[in-house]
Parts: structure tokens; sequence; C-alpha cells
């Protein structure tokens, strides 16, 4: 929401109500609703994942080891006023609460003509709302993020729930990378909208639930990984497309906001009359949880040695050409984790090594291979692989360059004989003495 491009929902006009789009009377009637039932959204990630890290926002104020609470609408941390799209909001701490297990943003309207010195050329804000976020505080990178939250009805309101880029303040909007999980608007309202924008471009897609989702607790998430993001709805919905990414700006942590915003560009920058928010009454965004999930954890299979930290006991290696000691455990300051980790790299020679571990024993079922993953220079081949006979042809990720450590996947692959072989295949055809991989963690989840 920072800055955004005014045609990033450009391809979804007509069908939807999208920044850029016009004014709300210019678009088309949503369909008829159906009727829904209130109530909180129990969730379940799937085998494969780990929470990492939540806020069920019990007691009776903000856990303020998570999160920042924003009193103006002057944002320090992206340095814009309104938030770089027009909205008519205030944030203070007043309409920041914690009650029944929940965090509450409020959003009113005002006479009072709140603004900030800073944003004095852009006039007095006509509400007070909620806004709040986890920089400094909470940053992860990757992994599946959700939250259970209910988004209010009416015409001007939007809520969001989404992510920036941890080095923002010193690279800016859009290079940092923004990821939108949830935002609404009322000409859609059965839509749960995401995008992604970066230095290079946006891209955006949604979820249909096929009734309002407002005034209702439902789920947002987003899967994301080094290569891909999955947004999904409840659990159930996909979004009508995966985004599948290289950019900077989604291979480092980002933090989390949660606000509900009123007016602005995405609604055509309407007047303050116009918003459906009369004076002496107020409309809510209420969270029941957030939660981050990582992969790995008890659906994993024991490994031997994962982290390298005995050496290179537990796994095997195997050259066409007798470069079986390009892969070597080693000592590296700032590894993932632990003090050791997997090396392939061969003094600037030419090499091909396969590191391997073989597993049997495996009940039948899907499975995939996660390690992290550092790699730099030129490499012909650069796998992580998965196969079900030394003769089968792998299951594999080609690896890209990563100057951080990065969490890298194979494709899931099919087990019905109980055997798998797992690991890493490189090979480096012309000497580059800047080569080098290095790998830490690896795991076996059975999916």
């Amino acid at each position: 929401m920072v800055g955004r491009r005014e045609s990033r929902w450009g391809w979804l006009c007509g069908a939807l109500v999208l920044a850029g789009c016009g004014r709300e009377a210019e678009v088309l009637a949503p369909s008829p609703l159906v009727e829904q039932v209130q109530e909180e959204r129990a969730y379940d990630p799937g085998a494969g994942w780990t929470l990492a890290w939540q806020d069920d926002f019990t007691g009776t104020s903000l856990n303020t080891a998570n999160w920042n609470v924003l009193t103006s609408n002057y944002d320090p941390v992206t340095n814009n006023c309104n938030f770089g799209t027009g909205e008519l909001e205030f944030p203070r701490a007043q309409n920041v609460t914690v009650s029944g297990g929940k965090l509450i943003l409020t959003a009113e309207r005002t006479s009072d003509g709140p603004y900030d010195s800073r944003c004095a050329g852009y006039g007095a804000r006509s509400f007070y709302s909620g806004r709040i976020h986890t920089k400094s505080k909470v940053e992860r990178q990757y992994g599946k993020l959700v939250a259970s939250i209910k988004v209010p009805s009416g015409y001007g309101m939007w809520p969001a729930f989404w992510t920036l880029g941890a080095n923002i303040s010193s690279v800016g909007w859009p290079r940092a990378g923004e990821i939108d999980i949830l935002e609404w608007h009322s000409g859609s309202p059965s839509w749960m909208k995401v995008a992604t924008h970066w230095a290079g471009g946006d891209w955006g897609a949604g979820a249909d639930r096929g009734y309002s989702l407002a005034d209702a607790f439902h789920t947002y998430e987003v899967e994301w990984s080094a290569s891909r993001m999955v947004f999904r709805l409840d659990n159930e919905v996909r979004a009508t497309a995966d985004y599948a990414h290289n950019e900077p700006g989604f291979q480092q942590p980002h933090y989390i906001l949660l606000n509900l915003a009123l007016g602005g560009n995405w609604y055509g920058n309407p007047g303050a009359a116009a918003i459906d928010l009369p004076t002496g009454q107020r409309k809510t965004m209420e969270v029941e949880w957030v939660r981050w999930y990582q992969p790995g954890g008890g659906s994993g299979v024991a490994l031997a040695n994962p982290g390298f930290e005995g050496g290179m006991s537990g796994w095997s290696t195997w050259s066409p050409n007798g470069t079986e000691a390009a892969d070597f455990s080693e000592t590296y300051n700032g590894g993932h984790s632990g003090s050791y980790h997997l090396s392939h790299w061969n003094n600037a020679a030419p090499f091909e090594v396969w590191t391997f571990q073989a597993v049997s024993g495996l009940a039948s079922g899907s499975y995939k291979v996660r390690a992290w993953v550092r790699k730099g220079g030129t490499f012909d081949l650069a796998r992580i692989q998965a196969k079900t006979c030394p003769e089968c042809a792998p299951a594999f990720t080609e690896l890209g360059t990563y100057g951080a450590w990065t969490l890298v996947e194979s494709p899931a692959i099919s087990v019905t004989g109980g055997y798998l072989e797992l690991g890493f295949h490189t090979r480096a055809t012309t000497g580059n003495g800047a080569n080098f991989i290095h790998m830490d963690d690896v795991e076996l989840v059975r999916l």
C-alpha cells in the first residue's frame, strides 16, 4: 500500500473494483450475496509446517514486544504521508485495542481535524483509525503467514493484511518488496485481493469466496518460498494465479502490517462525505490471531547428520570423474545454524559431485527435500533433488544465486517402495574461483 501504482490492478478492471478502475459509482453492482454465519476460524497449516511465531491477542493490551502502533498519518519507517495512497484516516493509539482475545482496529469519523505538521500540505484528516506493524520486532523470511480476520462492510473501507521488506527505510518502496495478503473493497465484497510490488513491476490476483467476506471471520494466507507465492482464502480457495518470483525484495525478511484504511486512490480518491461511516458510528477490523509457520517439524523424517556438524557422517558422495573431494563439511562463521555446513567447491578446477543420503523404510506417500542454501559463481548444473532408485530420474529444483541463506525445496516426489536418495548434485565444467555452494539443515518432509 506504500505509494502503490494505480495501474497495478488494471488487468482486473471491469470484473473487480481496483486501483485505477474509477470511482464506486462507475462500477458494476456486485452479485447477490448468500447468507453466512459469523464465527471464528480454526486453521490447520497441513503437514510439513511448524509454528515459528504467533500472536493470539490475549490479555487486555497489545503486545508491544511484537507490534508498533502508528500515531500519525506520517509513517517514519516509509517516510511518507497518508501512506502513499491518499488515505483519509489519522491512526492513533486509542483506536488500537485488545479485548476478548482479539485485536480491534476501530475507524470513526471526526471533526477534530487531526494532522501532522510533516503532512500539513495534505490537509486535516477526517477519520481516526488503527494501524500497527512489526518492524524491527518480528521480521521473517519465507514460510506460511496467515491471520484470522473479520473485515467491516461499507463503501470506503480498505482493511489490509500485508508485509514490507525490512530494508525499506534504506532502499525505499517498491524496491524493498511488498506482499499484500488481504485487501478488501466494497465493490467486490466476496473477493480477497492479493498483490505484490517490487522494483520491476506489480502483480495482482484474488480469491473469490462466493459471498461477502465482510462482518465474519475468515483466514487469509500466503505461502511464500524462494521462488513462488501461493495465496489462499479459508485454506480452501486458492487465488486465481500463483506468483513466481526471483526479485531481491522477496529474498529477504519482511515485517507485518495490519491496518484499517478509508478512501484513498483504490476508491478513486473520494471525499470524506462519500465514506460509509456516519458520525457517531464505528467500524472495526478484528483479528483473532496471526501466525507464521516455517517448513519442517513433526512431519519430518529423521536424517543422519542433517546439519553436517558431524562432518560427512551419514552422507555418501559419487562423482563420474573422480572429483568426490569437491564436497566437504567446513566451518563457516555466520552459517545458517551450528558451526558447519556442506560445501561444493574445488579450488577453481572443474568438478561434478552428487552428495546424497539414502533413506529406506519410508511410508508410501509424497515427500519433499528442503535445505538452506547459499550459492555464487557459475555452474553448469546445481540442484537439490530426490530419486527413488540410483538409476531413476530425479525430482529436482535448480539452485539460483543466493547471497544470503535461502530456504529451497525440491518438487514433491512419490515414494511407493520405501526408498529415497536425496541431496545435492552440482557440476562446473569450467574452473571458476568464485564458485561456491553452501548447504545446511537438510530436511525430508512427508506431505
